[in-house]
């Protein structure tokens, strides 16, 4: 064990336990890993779930979350100390300072010593020297000092992710049953398979792609509404459609009322006890789905760029306390949208979710051309509009499609399209029951995916298939 002072950390804890604003800030400054002694890791991951819900502190709080051992822990450490301390500062810089004295010990320090004991490689001057220098300056910059995983800790979080999914959190539905599972398939405890693997988690992003008007918006929708079922909260970037409107569709979707009725100020709300309802039924849905207008580009005379769009997106996640962001249209927060600067802003956004532990659901649109000019009209990877990095960066990515807007084919049928899943089965359709003026899917079936190069252009991506698995050939990665 590295010789450190686990004061330092349980008074940082008990600080942070007491003041939500104090926790605030230092939540986002400190890591488990900064942590050396378990239990106190363990209790620092709790406090960051409390910021991550927007949960005050009490116990029965952090046992329902964290079980009661951790909450044990943190009710011992203030009962301890009441109080938070007006030197917390001192002791945040000392347990920054414990953390970079074992990481030079089990690194650099532990490869030093190594060089030193074996008489041939000591006998490389140079070697020895530059070890000497990496030594010495390991400690520079400590406060910087957090990307490198303490390997026990890193092992000892990981159990516990898996206990986790041994408990039944394997997966996190994205609330529409035919989407999640299998509607002909059976898991080893006879329950529907799961189709989603594991779906809406928590530090993973979903991008979800058609052409305007092919229907993305209202699998969004019926999507918002299954999270809100299943108690997840929903902030929704309402950036394209107007948070009122987003919120007025969901509550048609909810009640089961005519979209178009609702738009000409018909059907139930012509009542005076229709419109309470449908008042009712929003203040219901808003307490779990929020929206957010667009706050870019509005400031007249400053300078915008991507960075700053997305530390301003950052700072508004951070204070949301959502399980989930929807960003439609995501690419509004983007002042340059060339392909290089759009992957890295993909890249700090999937940065983003990991850090907040929360799930980003982005909306782009597909390439209307592309598709006008291929034969087979139902979206593509390679047909996203923007860089590559949209099939790169999330780690799911659905492609809706509406028949009836190519063809003349009934209109009450979607195709919902699963092209990546980084940990489950693709690519898969599924074909739901549609009802555009009510905009309720309903049912879910498995359809044949038929790939882009049968009878169509290929999918330059539709190649990485073989490698992650296709359906009713090799299995997916999993």
């Amino acid at each position: 064990m590295v010789p450190h002072d686990p004061v330092h950390e349980a008074v940082v804890i008990g600080a942070c336990a007491l003041d939500r604003q104090i926790r605030d800030v230092y939540v986002v400054k400190l890591y488990a890993d900064h942590f050396l002694a378990r239990e106190h890791a363990d209790a620092w991951g709790a406090l960051i779930e409390l910021k991550r819900r927007g949960l005050d502190y009490d116990p029965a709080t952090v046992e329902s979350i964290a079980g009661e051992k951790v909450a044990r822990t943190i009710e011992s450490i203030i009962e301890s100390r009441p109080e938070v301390p007006n030197n917390l500062a001192y002791h945040v810089d000392q347990l920054m300072w414990d953390r970079v004295k074992a990481s030079v010990i089990q690194g650099p320090h532990q490869a030093f010593l190594e060089v030193l004991k074996d008489p041939v490689a000591s006998a490389d001057r140079s070697k020895v020297r530059s070890l000497a220098r990496q030594l010495a300056s390991a400690f520079d910059g400590y406060e910087e000092r957090q990307w490198i995983h303490d390997p026990k800790q890193l092992v000892h979080e990981q159990m516990r992710e898996i206990e986790k999914r041994v408990d039944g959190h394997a997966a996190y539905p994205y609330g529409i049953e035919g989407l999640d599972y299998f509607s002909d398939q059976r898991d080893e405890d006879g329950e529907p398979a799961r189709r989603m693997i594991p779906g809406a988690a928590p530090g993973q992003i979903t991008c979800i792609s058609a052409v305007s008007g092919g229907g993305k918006s209202t699998v969004t929708a019926n999507i918002a509404l299954g999270l809100a079922r299943l108690g997840r909260r929903v902030l929704w970037g309402a950036w394209e459609m107007k948070g009122g409107m987003n919120l007025e569709l969901l509550a048609c979707i909810s009640l089961g009322w005519s979209r178009a009725d609702l738009i000409k100020g018909k059907g139930p709300i012509r009542s005076h006890e229709g419109r309470v309802e449908l008042e009712e039924r929003m203040h219901a849905l808003s307490e779990y789905v929020t929206f957010m207008k667009n706050p870019f580009r509005r400031r007249i005379g400053e300078k915008p760029s991507n960075e700053r769009n997305l530390d301003l997106l950052h700072g508004i996640l951070s204070d949301a306390a959502c399980d989930v962001f929807i960003a439609d249209l995501w690419k509004r927060c983007l002042h340059v949208d060339q392909p290089s600067e759009e992957e890295e802003a993909l890249i700090r956004q999937q940065m983003m979710a990991e850090d907040l532990g929360q799930h980003h659901i982005l909306l782009q649109q597909q390439r209307l051309k592309d598709i006008e000019q291929r034969p087979d009209k139902r979206p593509t990877r390679e047909g996203t509009k923007g860089s590559s990095a949209w099939v790169e960066v999330p780690d799911t990515y659905i492609g809706v499609h509406w028949p009836a807007l190519w063809k003349n084919v009934p209109r009450n049928k979607i195709e919902v399209l699963i092209l990546k899943q980084r940990y489950g089965e693709w690519p898969l359709a599924i074909e739901f029951d549609w009802q555009p003026d009510y905009g309720r899917l309903d049912g879910g079936v498995s359809i044949a995916y038929q790939r882009p190069g049968e009878g169509s252009e290929i999918d330059s991506f539709s190649a990485a298939g073989a490698f992650l698995g296709q359906k009713g050939g090799k299995k997916g990665r999993r």
